[in-house]
Protein backbone atom coordinates (compact mmCIF):
# COMPACT_ATOMS: atom_id res chain seq x y z
CA UNK A 1 0.00 0.00 0.00
CA UNK A 2 2.95 2.62 1.15
CA UNK A 3 4.36 1.68 -2.69
CA UNK A 4 1.72 2.36 -4.50
CA UNK A 5 0.90 5.81 -2.69
CA UNK A 6 4.44 6.52 -3.08
CA UNK A 7 4.28 5.61 -7.26
CA UNK A 8 0.86 7.78 -7.23
CA UNK A 9 2.72 10.88 -5.33
CA UNK A 10 5.27 10.58 -7.74
CA UNK A 11 3.56 10.17 -10.87
CA UNK A 12 0.80 13.28 -9.70
CA UNK A 13 4.48 15.39 -9.18
CA UNK A 14 5.72 14.64 -12.88
CA UNK A 15 1.83 15.29 -14.41
CA UNK A 16 2.05 18.96 -12.98
CA UNK A 17 5.75 19.67 -13.74
CA UNK A 18 4.30 20.80 -17.64
CA UNK A 19 1.93 23.48 -16.01
CA UNK A 20 4.64 25.06 -13.90
CA UNK A 21 6.68 25.53 -16.47
CA UNK A 22 3.95 26.66 -18.77
CA UNK A 23 3.21 29.21 -16.52
CA UNK A 24 6.27 30.58 -15.48
CA UNK A 25 8.80 31.94 -17.80
CA UNK A 26 11.58 34.65 -18.84
CA UNK A 27 10.51 38.17 -20.01
CA UNK A 28 12.61 41.47 -20.40
CA UNK A 29 11.77 44.56 -19.49
CA UNK A 30 11.01 47.13 -22.53
CA UNK A 31 10.50 50.57 -20.33
CA UNK A 32 13.34 53.03 -19.46
CA UNK A 33 12.27 52.83 -15.60
CA UNK A 34 9.62 50.17 -14.44
CA UNK A 35 8.06 50.44 -11.22
CA UNK A 36 7.19 46.90 -9.84
CA UNK A 37 4.55 47.17 -7.38
CA UNK A 38 3.52 45.16 -3.75
CA UNK A 39 0.09 44.50 -5.62
CA UNK A 40 -2.09 44.85 -9.15
CA UNK A 41 -2.58 48.83 -8.63
CA UNK A 42 -0.80 51.78 -9.79
CA UNK A 43 -2.18 53.19 -6.27
CA UNK A 44 -0.03 50.01 -4.63
CA UNK A 45 3.56 50.54 -3.02
CA UNK A 46 6.77 50.39 -5.24
CA UNK A 47 8.70 47.49 -3.96
CA UNK A 48 11.57 47.79 -6.98
CA UNK A 49 12.43 49.44 -9.93
CA UNK A 50 13.08 47.57 -12.90
CA UNK A 51 15.51 49.01 -15.63
CA UNK A 52 15.03 48.52 -19.61
CA UNK A 53 16.68 45.33 -20.60
CA UNK A 54 16.42 43.97 -16.98
CA UNK A 55 15.54 40.09 -16.73
CA UNK A 56 12.07 38.72 -14.70
CA UNK A 57 10.33 35.35 -14.07
CA UNK A 58 7.04 35.81 -15.46
CA UNK A 59 5.23 33.97 -12.31
CA UNK A 60 1.57 34.34 -13.21
CA UNK A 61 -0.78 36.79 -14.98
CA UNK A 62 -3.70 38.91 -13.28
CA UNK A 63 -6.01 41.47 -15.69
CA UNK A 64 -3.09 43.68 -17.10
CA UNK A 65 -0.36 42.28 -14.50
CA UNK A 66 2.09 39.93 -14.26
CA UNK A 67 3.22 38.95 -10.92
CA UNK A 68 7.16 38.53 -11.56
CA UNK A 69 10.20 37.76 -9.49
CA UNK A 70 13.72 39.55 -10.06
CA UNK A 71 16.42 39.07 -8.14
CA UNK A 72 14.92 37.90 -5.35
CA UNK A 73 12.31 40.65 -5.04
CA UNK A 74 8.61 39.42 -6.27
CA UNK A 75 6.08 41.78 -7.16
CA UNK A 76 3.44 42.98 -10.42
CA UNK A 77 4.39 44.82 -13.38
CA UNK A 78 2.04 46.31 -15.67
CA UNK A 79 1.98 43.34 -18.97
CA UNK A 80 2.55 46.32 -21.26
CA UNK A 81 6.46 46.56 -20.65
CA UNK A 82 7.37 43.01 -20.70
CA UNK A 83 8.51 40.88 -23.67
CA UNK A 84 9.39 36.97 -23.75
CA UNK A 85 12.70 36.56 -23.73
CA UNK A 86 14.47 34.63 -26.67
CA UNK A 87 14.95 31.67 -24.43
CA UNK A 88 11.72 30.87 -23.24
CA UNK A 89 10.31 27.93 -24.54
CA UNK A 90 8.18 27.99 -27.59
CA UNK A 91 4.70 27.44 -25.49
CA UNK A 92 5.65 29.90 -23.34
CA UNK A 93 6.43 31.93 -26.36
CA UNK A 94 2.57 31.13 -27.59
CA UNK A 95 1.33 32.41 -24.10
CA UNK A 96 2.63 35.23 -24.12
CA UNK A 97 1.74 36.39 -27.32
CA UNK A 98 -1.47 35.89 -26.22
CA UNK A 99 -0.79 38.14 -23.16
CA UNK A 100 0.98 41.07 -25.43
CA UNK A 101 -2.17 41.45 -27.83
CA UNK A 102 -4.26 41.52 -24.56
CA UNK A 103 -2.11 44.29 -22.82
CA UNK A 104 -2.41 46.08 -25.91
CA UNK A 105 -5.99 46.70 -25.34
CA UNK A 106 -4.56 48.55 -21.89
CA UNK A 107 -7.76 50.21 -19.28
CA UNK A 108 -5.83 53.57 -20.22
CA UNK A 109 -4.06 53.88 -16.89
CA UNK A 110 -0.21 54.52 -16.03
CA UNK A 111 2.09 55.61 -13.45
CA UNK A 112 5.24 56.75 -12.91
CA UNK A 113 8.30 55.11 -14.61
CA UNK A 114 5.90 54.12 -17.20
CA UNK A 115 6.31 54.68 -21.37
CA UNK A 116 5.07 54.10 -24.20
CA UNK A 117 1.64 54.96 -26.23
CA UNK A 118 -1.14 55.25 -23.02
CA UNK A 119 1.79 57.50 -21.75
CA UNK A 120 1.42 59.56 -24.88
CA UNK A 121 -2.21 59.92 -25.07
CA UNK A 122 -2.49 60.79 -21.33
CA UNK A 123 0.00 63.83 -22.06
CA UNK A 124 -1.65 64.68 -25.18
CA UNK A 125 -4.81 64.89 -22.75
CA UNK A 126 -3.48 66.64 -19.98
CA UNK A 127 -2.09 68.91 -22.95
CA UNK A 128 -5.58 70.07 -24.34
CA UNK A 129 -6.62 70.60 -20.53
CA UNK A 130 -3.70 72.72 -19.52
CA UNK A 131 -1.95 70.95 -17.19
CA UNK A 132 0.44 69.93 -19.31
CA UNK A 133 3.01 71.99 -21.48
CA UNK A 134 5.67 69.41 -22.09
CA UNK A 135 6.47 66.75 -25.31
CA UNK A 136 4.66 64.04 -25.91
CA UNK A 137 7.18 61.63 -25.25
CA UNK A 138 5.03 58.60 -24.11
CA UNK A 139 8.38 58.75 -21.23
CA UNK A 140 6.16 59.35 -17.89
CA UNK A 141 8.52 61.15 -16.04
CA UNK A 142 8.51 64.18 -13.48
CA UNK A 143 6.70 66.53 -15.50
CA UNK A 144 3.61 64.02 -16.71
CA UNK A 145 3.59 63.30 -12.87
CA UNK A 146 3.19 67.24 -11.75
CA UNK A 147 0.83 67.70 -14.71
CA UNK A 148 -1.36 64.73 -13.40
CA UNK A 149 -1.09 65.94 -9.66
CA UNK A 150 -2.53 69.68 -10.72
CA UNK A 151 -5.12 68.11 -12.46
CA UNK A 152 -6.26 65.92 -9.16
CA UNK A 153 -5.53 68.42 -6.94
CA UNK A 154 -8.28 70.79 -9.58
CA UNK A 155 -10.66 68.17 -9.76
CA UNK A 156 -10.93 66.67 -6.13
CA UNK A 157 -9.41 63.81 -6.60
CA UNK A 158 -6.59 62.07 -4.66
CA UNK A 159 -3.00 63.56 -4.82
CA UNK A 160 -0.83 60.16 -6.24
CA UNK A 161 0.48 61.55 -9.90
CA UNK A 162 -0.28 58.85 -10.90
CA UNK A 163 -3.54 57.73 -13.46
CA UNK A 164 -5.77 55.45 -11.65
CA UNK A 165 -9.26 54.40 -12.98
CA UNK A 166 -10.75 57.50 -11.12
CA UNK A 167 -8.50 60.12 -12.29
CA UNK A 168 -8.38 58.54 -15.80
CA UNK A 169 -12.93 58.90 -15.53
CA UNK A 170 -12.13 62.44 -14.62
CA UNK A 171 -10.05 63.10 -17.04
CA UNK A 172 -12.11 62.11 -19.97
CA UNK A 173 -15.34 63.51 -18.75
CA UNK A 174 -17.12 66.20 -21.01
CA UNK A 175 -16.70 68.49 -17.44
CA UNK A 176 -13.13 68.49 -17.75
CA UNK A 177 -13.13 69.43 -21.65
CA UNK A 178 -15.55 72.01 -21.54
CA UNK A 179 -13.67 73.91 -18.55
CA UNK A 180 -10.70 73.67 -20.80
CA UNK A 181 -12.14 74.62 -24.01
CA UNK A 182 -13.57 77.79 -21.50
CA UNK A 183 -10.59 78.94 -20.11
CA UNK A 184 -8.86 78.06 -23.53
CA UNK A 185 -11.02 80.57 -25.57
CA UNK A 186 -11.13 83.54 -22.98
CA UNK A 187 -7.24 83.76 -22.81
CA UNK A 188 -7.34 84.46 -26.16
CA UNK A 189 -9.15 87.39 -24.81
CA UNK A 190 -6.43 88.58 -22.26
CA UNK A 191 -8.68 86.55 -19.53
CA UNK A 192 -6.91 83.92 -17.18
CA UNK A 193 -6.25 80.78 -19.01
CA UNK A 194 -5.46 77.21 -18.37
CA UNK A 195 -5.19 76.21 -14.72
CA UNK A 196 -2.58 76.53 -12.21
CA UNK A 197 -1.42 76.06 -9.13
CA UNK A 198 1.58 77.26 -6.69
CA UNK A 199 4.77 76.12 -7.66
CA UNK A 200 4.01 76.31 -11.28
CA UNK A 201 5.71 78.48 -14.05
CA UNK A 202 4.66 80.08 -17.35
CA UNK A 203 2.19 81.61 -19.29
CA UNK A 204 -0.60 80.51 -17.88
CA UNK A 205 0.59 81.68 -14.57
CA UNK A 206 1.04 85.64 -16.04
CA UNK A 207 -2.46 85.40 -17.07
CA UNK A 208 -4.02 84.70 -14.11
CA UNK A 209 -1.88 87.42 -12.58
CA UNK A 210 -3.00 89.69 -15.18
CA UNK A 211 -6.42 89.00 -14.41
CA UNK A 212 -6.11 89.27 -10.90
CA UNK A 213 -4.60 92.42 -11.05
CA UNK A 214 -7.16 93.93 -13.04
CA UNK A 215 -9.63 92.72 -10.35
CA UNK A 216 -7.81 94.35 -7.13
CA UNK A 217 -6.35 91.73 -5.80
CA UNK A 218 -2.22 90.88 -7.25
CA UNK A 219 -0.02 93.81 -6.37
CA UNK A 220 3.53 91.84 -7.49
CA UNK A 221 5.14 91.64 -10.50
CA UNK A 222 3.48 89.84 -13.48
CA UNK A 223 6.52 87.26 -13.57
CA UNK A 224 5.20 83.66 -14.25
CA UNK A 225 5.78 82.71 -11.37
CA UNK A 226 3.06 81.03 -8.64
CA UNK A 227 4.41 81.75 -5.53
CA UNK A 228 3.26 83.40 -2.34
CA UNK A 229 2.05 86.44 -3.36
CA UNK A 230 0.02 84.57 -6.23
CA UNK A 231 -1.06 81.90 -4.00
CA UNK A 232 -2.69 84.90 -1.53
CA UNK A 233 -4.47 86.58 -4.09
CA UNK A 234 -5.89 83.57 -5.54
CA UNK A 235 -7.00 83.30 -1.82
CA UNK A 236 -8.55 86.68 -1.63
CA UNK A 237 -10.24 86.24 -4.80
CA UNK A 238 -11.62 82.83 -4.15
CA UNK A 239 -13.43 84.13 -0.80
CA UNK A 240 -14.70 87.11 -1.60
CA UNK A 241 -16.10 84.92 -4.91
CA UNK A 242 -17.99 82.43 -2.19
CA UNK A 243 -15.63 79.59 -3.63
CA UNK A 244 -13.54 76.69 -2.14
CA UNK A 245 -10.41 78.88 -0.68
CA UNK A 246 -7.19 76.79 -1.96
CA UNK A 247 -4.85 79.38 -3.33
CA UNK A 248 -5.22 76.87 -6.41
CA UNK A 249 -6.63 78.51 -9.65
CA UNK A 250 -8.55 75.54 -10.85
CA UNK A 251 -11.27 75.29 -13.50
CA UNK A 252 -14.26 76.85 -11.27
CA UNK A 253 -11.73 79.48 -9.79
CA UNK A 254 -10.36 80.33 -13.70
CA UNK A 255 -14.19 80.43 -14.67
CA UNK A 256 -15.52 83.00 -12.03
CA UNK A 257 -12.14 84.87 -12.59
CA UNK A 258 -13.55 85.21 -16.61
CA UNK A 259 -17.02 85.78 -15.69
CA UNK A 260 -19.10 88.68 -15.49
CA UNK A 261 -20.25 88.69 -12.20
CA UNK A 262 -17.00 88.41 -10.29
CA UNK A 263 -15.84 90.63 -7.63
CA UNK A 264 -13.22 93.03 -7.56
CA UNK A 265 -11.20 93.87 -4.38
CA UNK A 266 -12.60 95.84 -2.13
CA UNK A 267 -9.51 98.41 -1.96
CA UNK A 268 -8.11 99.55 -4.45
CA UNK A 269 -4.10 97.64 -5.44
CA UNK A 270 -4.00 95.76 -2.34
CA UNK A 271 -6.42 92.86 -2.79
CA UNK A 272 -10.10 92.00 -0.55
CA UNK A 273 -8.31 93.02 2.80
CA UNK A 274 -9.47 93.74 6.55
CA UNK A 275 -6.62 95.36 6.76
CA UNK A 276 -5.67 98.84 6.81
CA UNK A 277 -2.15 99.83 6.12
CA UNK A 278 -0.15 101.99 9.35
CA UNK A 279 2.00 104.08 9.39
CA UNK A 280 4.37 103.38 12.37
CA UNK A 281 6.49 106.47 13.90
CA UNK A 282 9.24 104.70 15.23
CA UNK A 283 10.15 106.81 17.82
CA UNK A 284 6.97 108.02 18.84
CA UNK A 285 5.75 104.17 19.32
CA UNK A 286 9.29 102.30 19.67
CA UNK A 287 7.97 99.39 21.81
CA UNK A 288 5.25 98.66 18.67
CA UNK A 289 6.90 95.52 17.93
CA UNK A 290 9.17 94.27 20.77
CA UNK A 291 11.93 92.73 20.73
CA UNK A 292 12.29 88.77 20.14
CA UNK A 293 8.70 89.68 18.50
CA UNK A 294 7.68 87.02 15.84
CA UNK A 295 6.13 88.39 12.51
CA UNK A 296 5.54 88.49 8.92
CA UNK A 297 6.91 90.36 6.25
CA UNK A 298 5.42 90.84 2.83
CA UNK A 299 7.60 92.36 -0.49
CA UNK A 300 4.75 94.62 -1.94
CA UNK A 301 6.67 94.17 -5.43
CA UNK A 302 6.46 90.17 -5.70
CA UNK A 303 3.96 89.45 -3.28
CA UNK A 304 6.54 87.09 -1.33
CA UNK A 305 6.15 86.52 2.21
CA UNK A 306 8.15 85.38 4.84
CA UNK A 307 7.92 84.62 8.57
CA UNK A 308 11.10 87.27 10.56
CA UNK A 309 12.04 87.47 14.29
CA UNK A 310 13.23 90.68 15.83
CA UNK A 311 16.36 90.64 17.43
CA UNK A 312 16.76 94.18 19.09
CA UNK A 313 18.01 97.77 17.53
CA UNK A 314 17.22 100.97 18.91
CA UNK A 315 17.36 103.36 15.72
CA UNK A 316 15.13 100.89 13.84
CA UNK A 317 14.77 96.89 13.84
CA UNK A 318 17.56 94.37 14.22
CA UNK A 319 15.79 90.80 12.60
CA UNK A 320 16.46 87.70 11.37
CA UNK A 321 14.63 84.94 8.73
CA UNK A 322 12.47 82.38 11.26
CA UNK A 323 13.90 79.34 9.21
CA UNK A 324 15.72 78.04 6.46
CA UNK A 325 12.91 78.30 4.27
CA UNK A 326 12.02 82.11 5.61
CA UNK A 327 15.59 82.83 4.43
CA UNK A 328 15.25 80.83 0.80
CA UNK A 329 12.10 83.42 0.29
CA UNK A 330 13.77 86.38 0.91
CA UNK A 331 17.35 85.60 -1.13
CA UNK A 332 14.72 85.08 -4.05
CA UNK A 333 13.01 88.14 -3.54
CA UNK A 334 16.69 89.79 -4.09
CA UNK A 335 18.28 87.37 -5.85
CA UNK A 336 21.31 87.70 -4.47
CA UNK A 337 22.11 89.31 -0.92
CA UNK A 338 22.12 93.23 -1.07
CA UNK A 339 21.91 96.52 0.87
CA UNK A 340 19.34 97.74 -1.59
CA UNK A 341 16.22 99.30 -0.36
CA UNK A 342 12.59 97.25 -0.81
CA UNK A 343 9.29 98.21 0.31
CA UNK A 344 7.55 96.23 2.67
CA UNK A 345 4.43 95.42 4.73
CA UNK A 346 4.81 94.13 8.20
CA UNK A 347 1.62 91.81 9.90
CA UNK A 348 2.61 91.68 13.27
CA UNK A 349 -0.37 91.37 16.48
CA UNK A 350 -3.61 92.05 14.13
CA UNK A 351 -1.92 95.44 12.41
CA UNK A 352 0.11 95.68 9.11
CA UNK A 353 2.77 98.68 9.06
CA UNK A 354 4.03 100.23 6.06
CA UNK A 355 8.42 99.49 6.40
CA UNK A 356 11.68 98.65 4.29
CA UNK A 357 13.87 96.72 4.38
CA UNK A 358 17.64 95.71 3.01
CA UNK A 359 18.92 92.34 2.27
CA UNK A 360 22.17 91.95 3.46
CA UNK A 361 23.15 89.41 6.06
CA UNK A 362 25.31 91.99 8.46
CA UNK A 363 26.08 92.16 12.33
CA UNK A 364 25.27 89.60 15.14
CA UNK A 365 23.38 86.44 14.30
CA UNK A 366 21.40 85.13 17.40
CA UNK A 367 18.88 82.09 14.77
CA UNK A 368 21.68 79.57 14.18
CA UNK A 369 20.50 77.55 11.89
CA UNK A 370 18.02 79.94 9.24
CA UNK A 371 20.95 79.57 6.76
CA UNK A 372 21.12 83.92 7.09
CA UNK A 373 24.89 85.02 8.49
CA UNK A 374 23.74 88.10 10.64
CA UNK A 375 20.60 90.62 10.71
CA UNK A 376 18.80 92.71 8.49
CA UNK A 377 17.44 95.73 8.83
CA UNK A 378 13.57 96.66 9.25
CA UNK A 379 12.63 100.49 8.78
CA UNK A 380 9.28 102.24 9.82
CA UNK A 381 8.50 106.09 9.54
CA UNK A 382 11.33 108.30 10.88
CA UNK A 383 13.47 105.55 11.59
CA UNK A 384 17.14 106.30 11.42
CA UNK A 385 20.47 104.45 10.61
CA UNK A 386 22.66 103.03 13.36
CA UNK A 387 25.62 104.15 11.88
CA UNK A 388 24.83 108.25 11.21
CA UNK A 389 21.80 108.25 13.30
CA UNK A 390 20.11 109.83 10.60
CA UNK A 391 16.81 109.22 8.69
CA UNK A 392 17.75 107.01 5.76
CA UNK A 393 16.17 109.03 2.23
CA UNK A 394 15.67 105.37 0.54
CA UNK A 395 14.20 103.40 3.08
CA UNK A 396 11.86 106.58 3.55
CA UNK A 397 10.87 106.39 -0.14
CA UNK A 398 10.06 102.86 0.39
CA UNK A 399 7.77 103.52 3.50
CA UNK A 400 5.76 105.52 1.30
CA UNK A 401 5.31 103.51 -1.39
CA UNK A 402 4.57 100.49 1.22
CA UNK A 403 1.64 103.07 2.51
CA UNK A 404 -0.08 102.73 -0.93
CA UNK A 405 -0.20 98.74 -0.68
CA UNK A 406 -2.50 96.88 1.37
CA UNK A 407 -1.85 92.96 3.08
Amino acid sequence: MRKWKAGFSLLALLCLLPLVSALAWTGTITASSLNMRQSNSTDSKVVKVLKKGASVEVLSTKGSWYRVSANGTTGYVSKKYVTKSSSSSSSSSSSSSKSSSKSSSSDGTASVGDSGAVVKTIQKKLKSLGYYSGSIDGDYGSGTKKAVIAFQKANGLKQTGNVNSATLEKMNSGGSSSSSSKSSSSSSSGSAGDPCSPGDKGAAVKAVQKKLKSLGFYTGSVDGDYGNGTKNAVKAFQKANGLTVNGVANSKTISKMNSSSAKKASSGGGGSSRYTTESLNWFKHPNTIPHHANFQVKDVKTGKVFNVKRWTGANHADCEPASKSDTAIMKSIYGHWSWKRRAILVKYNGHVYAASMNGMPHGTQTIKNNNFDGHFCIHFTGSKTHGSKKVDSAHQNCVKTALKYTW
